[in-house]
Formats: C-alpha cells, sequence, structure tokens
C-alpha cells in the first residue's frame, strides 16, 4: 500500500500555564493548531497562514520546539505525517474560523491526562525550550 507522506506544521501557544488546542467537532482528542504545508510554501509561512485560517489572528514564531514523525489509520487509510512544531505568539484573541474546529485554553497541568494527538505532542511541550530550527535560507 502506497502512503504520501504529509508535512504539517503547528503552534505551542500558551498563555498563563494554558494551551491552545484544538478540537474537531465530534471527536474527544484534540491537537495542536496548524495544518498542512502547501507544496514550495515555507514551513514558517504556512503556520503564520494556517493560524490565520483558523484563528482569525495574526502571529508570530518564538521558536521551534521539535519535530514529531506520525503512522496512522483514519476510515481504512493509511496515513504517515511529518509535524514541525514551534513555540508561537498570537497578536489577538483567538476564535474559530472554521465551522468544523473549536479551540480551547487548556491548563497545562491537564495536558498529561488529555488525549492529545499525537501523543509525542505532550513531549515536545513539555521540552519546547531546548530546541533549534535553521528557516529556510536562513
Amino acid at each position: 500500500m502506497s502512503v504520501a507522506t504529509e508535512i504539517l506544521t503547528r503552534a505551542i501557544v500558551s498563555d498563563d500555564n494554558r494551551l491552545l488546542v484544538a478540537r474537531e467537532r465530534g471527536n474527544s482528542w484534540v491537537f495542536l493548531p496548524g495544518g498542512h504545508v502547501e507544496p514550495g510554501e515555507p514551513i514558517e509561512a504556512a503556520l503564520v497562514r494556517e493560524l490565520a485560517e483558523e484563528l482569525g489572528t495574526t502571529s508570530r514564531i518564538v521558536g521551534f520546539a521539535g519535530v514529531v514523525e506520525h503512522r496512522y489509520t483514519d476510515n481504512g487509510t493509511a496515513h504517515h505525517e511529518i509535524n514541525l512544531i514551534f513555540n508561537t505568539e498570537l497578536d489577538g484573541t483567538p476564535e474559530s474560523q472554521e465551522e468544523h474546529l473549536e479551540f480551547v485554553w487548556l491548563p497545562i497541568h491537564q495536558l498529561h491526562a488529555t488525549d492529545l494527538r499525537p501523543r509525542a505532542l505532550k513531549d515536545v511541550v513539555a521540552s519546547a525550550a531546548r530546541s533549534v530550527w535553521y528557516p529556510w535560507n536562513g
């Protein structure tokens, strides 16, 4: 079975010991805001674009947090993704711009008991201040 690799970029947005997470309406699990990188699009530009589309706010990347490779099956279809995660600050109040998504502030102390997917993101959030990123042509 052939599986295409998807490149995604995700944001760690925190505020007063809370983490901004996304949930697809009807699901119990959560994920970090962000989305797919378009072919030829710089990773950081993709994250800023995705956050504007999802949250209706501008943002700025303040550091690289890590990479999570993930493979899963959904409705019989295999997926393989590379998640590039960045510490990010928002310039306004996030409000969902997507009918199928809701965004909530999760208290950091509840992270261990939360179904954050992919699961390895919990480790990235916990160690987000220790990574290095060299941007496109940087």
